[in-house]
């Protein structure tokens, strides 16, 4: 039996509650819910009093019949199959001999799989098959394994435009590898201690082209590409080691910079980079934000500095730092690049990190200023008795514009965008209309008589490689705004393209938001829904703006679990005639226009008042003076 998931029982694969939840997108208590309403729901077919176990083919066939099944659960299914017939194998041994077998390699994998692989594949392909199993191994198993997260990943191969040979000294599951492989990326090469790990990467980056050479080993102790230089090295290194060799690597060539202490096996690995790029050649390594100023490490810290060869500390959201390096060749580098971007949204964060970077490194170290936020030091402004380099520390906090006419440019935009916001409001009857009851119409029910389709996210994982599409996410439709993520292409496959005229939904949370959209070719990202409405009888702002009323926000919480579902399909909308629909369509999306203009001023606002303020402190600005 396999205590991690689903188990076989009588040669079919059984599932727990928790699996069962997964399935149908909700909570546990759901499904305890279920059990104790429904007679039909399928018994018990082992396991515990307490930790039930159910067959993997009655439940989907309950839970289908009950329309309670969720689009994306074929997913959901493969891994559920995949934990029942893993036996005694490791997941990352048993993830890579699918890989193997999706790549034509001469493995054996139980025949009860292929057929769930095989229709998988034919939609999204080898690679979005093998991605989303890896993506939800991550999630299974996210209590005991770290990884580069898919956003860093795909920061890092922005940053670094890896054109050549590149190595991951510490690939794990060739994340990073995979991440920079769309890139122009003509040879990879990666080491990693665990073996399941580099069978993963191995299969990831043979489904993606790449030409790899990939080692079993520890990159410290034993380094299998000694001697060996690349363009470019990337790496998210283990943290916190005590155990890294220390004694028997006192005297090693690769410490350039100084001999890493004990405590310090971050500084070892940053060396360790370094000592493979050519000269000139980049590294992009994550880091602890302690390595920034523990004490122990400052003189190495204070060595890199004076011989150029870091160029950036960039404290992403996490927090995590991104520290940049470059292997001296001529000149030493005269300015270090902070960044502080913690505090921001991870979309914003990345798009200021890639053009800061980018301006600095092409330049001569100069970058465009914005106080608290990104600035270029002069080394030897840091070479102080701690060379603390945390970001934070060594950003002035004024917003303040640097003259008083730019902070007065910027209270004349905030007026004239206040002064516009009042005519956007929408003309309406006042004279208090007689309130009819309207008849309606459920969701569900202009669904099924072809006035609505209902369409649910099925996107699978994906990189942004190679040529890629634009994915709307949950967080643009709550911000409402453009999509800011891309995926492959390839990955994408035929998953849900948003439409002009769309109504997007989140699946969950605790408010109904409704957006309509504008532009056509966005993949559907997960956690979303979306109506598409049959122009002949519904017009899509009129549905929107019904949708998004509070009585609807509470018809379609579930309140079956903590995850607060919204089902969509319980709202209701008043039934009227095209024309009617109109006259609502044109308040409702002028209400729209006003919510985004009034989101805009007020983002404005808050930066005009902190600039206010401290152009008082900092004495750009003085209050009114006394009347004379």
């Amino acid at each position: 039996m396999n205590s991690k998931g689903a188990t076989l029982v009588s040669n079919e694969a059984a599932v727990t509650a928790a699996d069962i939840a997964r399935l149908a997108g909700v909570g546990r208590a759901a499904v305890s819910n279920w059990r104790r309403r429904y007679e039909d729901f399928p018994a018990p077919v082992g396991g515990t009093p307490n930790s039930p176990l159910f067959t993997l083919a009655e439940v989907e066939r309950w839970l289908r019949d009950q329309g309670k099944l969720q689009a994306g659960s074929p997913w959901e299914r493969l891994w559920q199959l995949v934990e029942a017939h893993r036996g005694d194998s490791e997941p990352a041994d048993f993830l890579a001999a699918i890989g193997a077998f999706m790549l034509g390699r001469p493995v054996q994998i139980p025949p009860a799989l292929i057929p769930e692989l095989e229709t998988l594949a034919a939609v999204h392909g080898s690679m979005g098959t093998a991605e989303s199993l890896w993506e939800r191994y991550v999630q299974a198993n996210a209590r005991w394994i770290a990884v580069t997260t898919p956003e860093t990943a795909r920061l890092i191969a922005e940053l670094v435009d890896a054109k050549g040979v590149v190595l991951d000294p510490a690939c794990g599951a060739g994340s990073l590898l995979a991440a920079v492989s769309g890139h122009g990326l003509l040879h990879s090469l990666g080491q990693e201690i665990d073996p399941g790990l580099t069978g993963l990467a191995d299969v990831r980056l043979a489904l993606r082209g790449v030409p790899t050479e990939l080692h079993v080993a520890d990159s410290l102790v034993n380094d299998a590409f000694r001697g060996r230089l690349v363009d470019v090295v990337v790496c998210d290194p283990p943290v916190g080691e005590r155990q890294w060799g220390h004694e028997d690597l006192l005297h090693d060539e690769r410490w350039e910079y100084g001999i890493p202490p004990r405590m310090e096996s971050e500084l070892a690995w940053v060396q360790h980079c370094l000592a493979h790029v050519k000269p000139g050649g980049l590294v992009a390594i994550l880091m602890p934000p302690s390595v920034a100023a523990r004490r122990s490490g400052r003189r190495i810290r204070a060595e890199l500095l004076r011989r150029g060869a870091l160029r950036a500390v960039i404290a992403l959201p996490g927090p995590v730092h991104l520290w940049m390096l470059r292997r001296p060749a001529q000149e030493a580098a005269h300015n270090l690049l902070v960044i502080e971007s913690t505090a921001s949204e991870w979309d914003q964060a990345a798009e200021l990190v890639i053009s800061a970077w980018r301006t600095f490194d092409s330049g001569q170290g100069n970058v465009d200023e914005r106080p608290g936020v990104v600035r270029s030091i002069p080394v030897l402004d840091l070479l102080g008795e701690e060379v603390d380099l945390t970001p934070a520390r060594n950003l002035p906090v004024t917003s303040a514009p640097d003259t008083a006419e730019k902070l007065l440019a910027g209270h004349r935009e905030l007026s004239a965008r206040l002064s516009a916001l009042v005519p956007m409001l929408p003309a309406l009857d006042w004279t208090g209309p007689n309130r009819q009851r309207r008849v309606t119409m459920t969701i569900g029910e202009l669904i099924k008589t072809g006035a609505l389709t209902f369409l649910q996210s099925d996107a699978p994982a994906g990189d942004a490689s190679g040529d890629t599409v634009p994915v709307l996410d949950l967080s643009d439709v709550l911000a409402d705004r453009p999509p800011t993520r891309r995926m492959s292409r390839q990955v994408a496959g035929p998953a849900v393209r948003v439409e002009p005229g769309d109504v997007v939904l989140p699946t969950a949370g605790h408010k109904l938001v409704a957006r309509v959209m504008n532009d056509a070719g966005a993949v559907l990202g997960r956690g979303l829904c979306l109506l598409r409405a049959n122009r002949e009888v519904l017009d899509p702002w009129f549905l929107a703006g019904f949708l998004t009323g509070s009585a609807n926000s509470r018809q379609a919480s579930t309140h079956l679990s903590a995850a607060a579902r919204l089902d969509v399909r319980r709202c209701e909308i008043p039934r009227m005639p095209l024309p009617d629909q109109y006259r609502f369509a044109a308040v409702f999306s002028a209400l729209g226009t006003f919510s985004t203009a009034l989101g805009r001023a007020g983002a404005l606002a808050d930066q005009v008042i902190q600039a206010t303020v401290d152009g008082l402190v900092d004495g750009l600005v003085a209050p009114p003076r006394p009347p004379s």
